[in-house]
């Protein structure tokens, strides 16, 4: 079965306007790494992925990583990648804060055409990005997620060409957000893999009409992470080679070409009694819906 990291090797085509769900979840997976510790990414003009994977040996690059995660593979593959290598990646940011709990990760990523990617970090092997996780169902909008608005808003001022905002598990919700209060004009897709639901009164309140028939949504049929709390669009189910709930790793997703492959089995009923018993807490203890 082919990986991410597999696609990556393999594209050879550079990446120049022509963006593919595989190539989304690669850049969605390449910000776990933490480019905020390097100068040159976190800087406006930025660098490109190549010159970053020169210096894949540096552990600043991990300090947050996930131990399921293959980070510096990824990174390193991007790095030699024909598709990847000369993408350049700017504004890289990284922001930890206790009170209020509130993890946050970002960068924006240029191709050869000018297209910007933005993509948002989920959540990283911290406490604080753990407990925050928490807060989903508790409170709307969250300051990571006001925080994601504002950097879209940002990076797509900067923008020369058109937009794609994405990102997976908890980035994947602050994708969501942000392009719906943001809603920049040059917006093209948003990618939202395996995402942290919103509040019912939030999804199903029109919050995100703006975005119809622009989202496209990859959950896998073992995870406990997307039933949890309702999406705002369908959902793909795609195939990964772990089971149950580790297969929100997206190293472990399958693709299939520049997609990522099917999935024709059912959700499991362990995600859906999750949700359910999560829906049931929520009735005791409602949301708390603030101005974004």
């Amino acid at each position: 079965m082919a990986t991410i990291i597999d696609y990556v090797r393999g594209a050879r085509t550079p990446l120049a306007g022509d963006l593919t769900p595989a190539d989304a979840l690669a850049l969605c997976s390449l910000i776990y790494t933490d480019f905020h510790a390097l100068a040159g990414p976190r800087s406006a003009t930025g660098c490109v992925l190549g010159e970053v994977a020169r210096a894949s040996s540096i552990p600043a690059l991990y300090r947050h990583a996930l131990p399921t995660h293959a980070d510096r593979p990824l990174l390193e593959a991007a790095g030699t990648s024909p598709r990847f290598r000369e993408v350049r990646v700017r504004d890289a940011v990284t922001r930890l804060v206790p009170r209020p709990l509130a993890q946050f990760g970002a960068a924006t990523f240029v191709d050869s055409s000018g297209c910007c990617f933005i993509a948002f970090r989920g959540t990283d092997a911290t406490s604080i990005g753990v407990a925050e996780d928490a807060r989903f169902g508790l409170d709307f909008p969250t300051e990571s997620q006001r925080w994601a608005a504002r950097y879209l808003a940002y990076a797509s001022k900067r923008a020369e060409g058109p937009v794609a905002v994405m990102g997976h598990s908890k980035g994947g919700n602050f994708a969501l957000y942000a392009a719906a209060v943001a809603a920049p004009d040059a917006l093209e897709r948003v990618y939202a893999f395996d995402p942290v639901g919103f509040p019912a009164r939030v999804a199903h309140s029109g919050f995100f009409t703006s975005l119809e028939g622009r989202v496209s949504t990859y959950v896998t049929a073992g995870s406990w992470v997307s039933p949890l709390l309702p999406l705002p669009a369908p959902a793909t189910l795609v195939d990964s080679s772990w089971p149950g709930p580790l297969s929100h790793n997206p190293y472990a997703w399958a693709t299939e070409g520049t997609a990522l492959r099917r999935d024709r089995r059912r959700p499991s009923r362990s995600g859906t009694a999750l949700a359910r018993l999560l829906a049931a807490i929520l009735r005791v203890r409602p949301p708390r819906i603030g101005s974004n």
